[in-house]
């Protein structure tokens, strides 16, 4: 049997098609929707979902949200996507990995700031304690 998929944002419909595969980036790890797949909701991560219809995928990076799999449906709920057209898989991949680094190197950044900021705080509570 076919999904119908869904995938939407705040301000519009970015696709509505069927597919006999999707893939989705679940915050804990890629999760995989054939038909007939139990019902749930999960968060997604930033990532790349993939549709499959006919033997073809299609990627589509997507910044965060949920996705909701009932019966044979699938509705993905996301912030933003970036839409890949006539661009290799493995191109989308490469491009996925390198915002996923500048993620966390701002991530890293942030809380290597937020740790020096609080590396004051013992050394104002020895001198309050003598």
């Amino acid at each position: 049997m076919i999904m119908n998929v869904r995938v939407l944002t705040p301000d519009r419909v970015i696709c509505t098609t069927t597919a006999n595969e999707v893939i989705l980036p679940s915050v804990t790890g890629q999760l995989g929707v054939l038909d007939g797949h139990a019902s749930l909701v999960t968060a997604l991560d930033t990532g790349l979902l993939r549709i499959k219809l006919d033997e073809a995928w299609t990627p589509i990076i997507l910044c965060g949200g949920l996705a909701e799999i009932d019966r044979n449906r699938v509705t993905v709920l996301v912030n933003d996507v970036e839409e890949l057209i006539d661009v290799e898989l493995r191109d989308a991949t490469k491009q996925l990995e390198e915002a996923k680094k500048k993620e966390e190197n701002l991530l890293r950044a942030d809380l290597d700031a937020l740790q020096a900021g609080l590396s004051f705080l013992p050394i104002t509570r020895q001198k309050e304690k003598k």
